[in-house]
C-alpha cells in the first residue's frame, strides 16, 4: 500500500518547470478552450429548456414533474454557463484577472459535467440509458486539461452523483448494476486519457520551451558571431590604417634624409666645414624625426589595442606648434615654405603630449604639402567657451594653398575613403594622417572642423580642453 501511494505520488508530482509551464501554456490553452466550452453549452442549454417546456403535457402527470425538473435544471444551467463564458471573456481580456479566476476551467468541467449527469440521471424516467453522461464526462475530461489527482477528485464527485441519483430513479437492479459499472469503467478511462494527454501537453510545451530557448540562445551566438565578425574586420582595417599612417608619416622625414645623404655624396660641402657642419645637423635631426615619428606611430597602434592609457597633463600650445614646426624645417625648406607660430604663448591645454604633438604635426605637414612654394603657414590660437561653461582652446592651421572641393571636404575624416591627393609638388601620401588626427582629438573630447575652397587654401581649427 506504501509504495502504491509513493509509486503514485511520483507519477503526478510536477516539477518547478512543469509548474511554470501549467501556469503560463496551460492556463492560456484552458482559458480558451473555457471560452469554448461554456459558449457552446448556452445554446443548448436554451433549446433543451425550450424543447421541454414545449413537450410539458398536463394530463401525463407522472411525467410532468420531471419535465418541470429538467426544464428548471437546463434554464440555471443556461444562466451558470452564461456567466461563466462572460468570466472567461474577461480574463481573456484583462490580464490582471486571470490570477483570480485561474480555478474557472475547473468550475466549468463540474458545471457542464454534473448537468449532463443529473439530465442522464432524470432521463432514467423515460430510457435506461446513460449515453448522455459518458460523453459529458468524456468531452469535459479531454477537452480541459486538469491535472490527474484533481481530475480524478472532480470524476470521483460526479461518480458519487450519478450513482446516487441512478439508485434513486432506476427500479431494475440489473440495469442499475450495469450502468453503474459502465459509468465507473469510462470515468477510470476517462482519467486515463487524460493523464497521457496532461502528459503529452507537458512534454510538448518542454519541447517548444527548449526549442524557444534554442533559438534564443542560436539568435544570441548568431550575433555574438557578427560582432566578432565586426570586431575582426576592425581589427583587420586597424592594422591596414596602421601600416598606412606609418607610411604617410615616414616618407617625408625619410626623404629629407636621403635628399642630404645624396648632397654629402657628391661632396659639395668637403672643402666649407661649418656648411658640412650644418648638413650633418640637418641629417642628424631628420634621423632623429624619423625615430621620434616611428614612436608616436607605434604610440597610436598600441593605443587602438588599449595597451596603452591616456594621461592628459598640461602643455603650453606654442612650445608644442614650434616643436613640430622644427620637425618639419627641412620639409618646408625644399619648398622654400615659412611655417609661422603666433598663437598665444600664454596658452595651454590639457592633453596627451604624444597625441598632441602627432594632431600639430600631420596638420602642418598636410599644409606644407598643399602650399606651393615660397608660400606660407601660419598657426594661430584663440579661446572658446563650451556650452556646459567649460573654457576651451582653438587652435588653427592655416595655409594658402590649392584648396579642396566640396566632394573632398565629405569624405575627409573617413578611413573608409581615403582621399589620398597628390602635393604642390606631387609628393604622395595615404589620405590617413587627418583619420588619425581626428581619432586622438576625440580622445580629448574635442573637434577638428575645416574650412576650405579651392585655389584660396584651407584652415583646420582643432578645439581642445584648456588647462586649469
Amino acid at each position: 500500500m506504501r509504495n502504491l501511494k509513493e509509486d503514485l505520488k511520483k507519477l503526478y508530482q510536477t516539477s518547478p518547470l512543469e509548474n511554470l509551464i501549467i501556469s503560463k501554456e496551460v492556463r492560456k490553452v484552458n482559458l480558451i478552450r473555457s471560452l469554448m466550452l461554456s459558449g457552446v453549452c448556452v445554446p443548448i442549454a436554451l433549446v433543451l429548456s425550450l424543447t421541454y417546456a414545449h413537450s410539458i403535457d398536463a394530463g401525463a402527470i407522472s411525467f410532468v414533474d420531471w419535465k418541470k425538473h429538467i426544464l428548471m435544471l437546463n434554464f440555471v444551467v443556461g444562466i451558470l454557463c452564461s456567466i461563466l463564458f462572460a468570466l472567461s471573456l474577461l480574463a481573456y481580456y484583462k490580464a490582471q484577472f486571470r490570477k483570480i479566476l485561474r480555478h474557472l476551467p475547473h468550475l466549468i468541467l463540474m458545471v457542464v459535467a454534473l448537468w449532463g449527469t443529473i439530465c442522464t440521471i432524470y432521463d432514467q424516467a423515460v430510457t435506461n440509458s446513460i449515453i448522455g453522461f459518458l460523453i459529458i464526462c468524456v468531452v469535459c475530461s479531454l477537452i480541459l486539461m486538469i491535472q490527474p489527482l484533481r481530475l480524478m477528485l472532480y470524476l470521483g464527485i460526479i461518480y458519487l452523483v450519478f450513482g446516487y441519483g441512478m439508485s434513486q430513479t432506476q427500479q431494475d437492479p440489473s440495469i442499475l448494476i450495469s450502468n453503474l459499472s459502465v459509468g465507473l469503467i469510462t470515468l477510470i478511462i476517462c482519467l486515463g486519457l487524460s493523464t497521457i494527454q496532461w502528459r503529452g501537453n507537458l512534454r510538448a510545451y518542454k519541447q517548444r520551451r527548449l526549442i524557444k530557448a534554442q533559438k534564443r540562445e542560436l539568435e544570441e551566438n548568431y550575433k555574438a558571431l557578427l560582432e566578432s565578425s565586426r570586431e575582426l574586420q576592425e581589427v583587420n582595417h586597424t592594422k591596414d590604417k596602421f601600416f598606412s599612417i606609418l607610411a604617410h608619416d615616414l616618407r617625408g622625414p625619410i626623404s629629407s634624409t636621403l635628399a642630404l645623404t645624396e648632397l654629402l655624396e657628391e661632396g659639395f660641402f668637403e672643402e666649407d666645414e661649418a656648411e658640412r657642419k650644418r648638413m650633418y645637423k640637418l641629417l642628424q635631426t631628420s634621423l632623429f624625426t624619423t625615430g621620434k615619428l616611428l614612436e608616436n606611430v607605434l604610440l597610436w597602434s598600441r593605443s587602438q589595442t588599449d595597451n596603452i592609457s591616456f594621461k592628459p597633463r598640461r602643455l603650453n600650445v606654442s612650445e608644442v606648434v614650434d616643436a613640430n614646426i622644427s620637425l618639419l624645417k627641412i620639409m618646408a625648406a625644399q619648398k622654400d615654405i615659412q611655417v609661422i607660430n603666433q598663437t598665444d604663448p600664454e596658452i595651454c591645454i590639457n592633453g596627451d603630449e604624444d597625441m598632441i604633438n602627432t594632431i600639430f604635426r600631420n596638420l602642418i605637414s598636410n599644409a606644407i604639402k598643399f602650399t606651393p612654394n615660397f608660400g606660407k603657414i601660419e598657426v594661430v590660437s584663440g579661446q572658446a567657451i563650451a556650452e556646459n561653461g567649460s573654457r576651451q582652446v582653438t587652435v588653427s592651421v592655416i595655409d594658402y594653398g590649392v584648396g579642396m572641393s566640396e566632394k573632398i571636404l565629405n569624405r575627409l575624416f573617413r578611413a573608409e575613403n581615403k582621399t589620398a591627393t597628390p602635393g604642390t609638388n606631387n609628393e604622395t601620401g595615404t589620405g590617413l594622417g587627418l583619420v588619425l588626427c581626428k581619432e586622438f582629438v576625440q580622445k580629448h573630447a574635442g573637434e577638428i572642423q575645416v574650412q576650405s575652397k579651392e585655389r584660396a587654401g584651407s584652415t583646420f581649427t582643432v578645439t581642445l580642453p584648456a588647462s586649469a
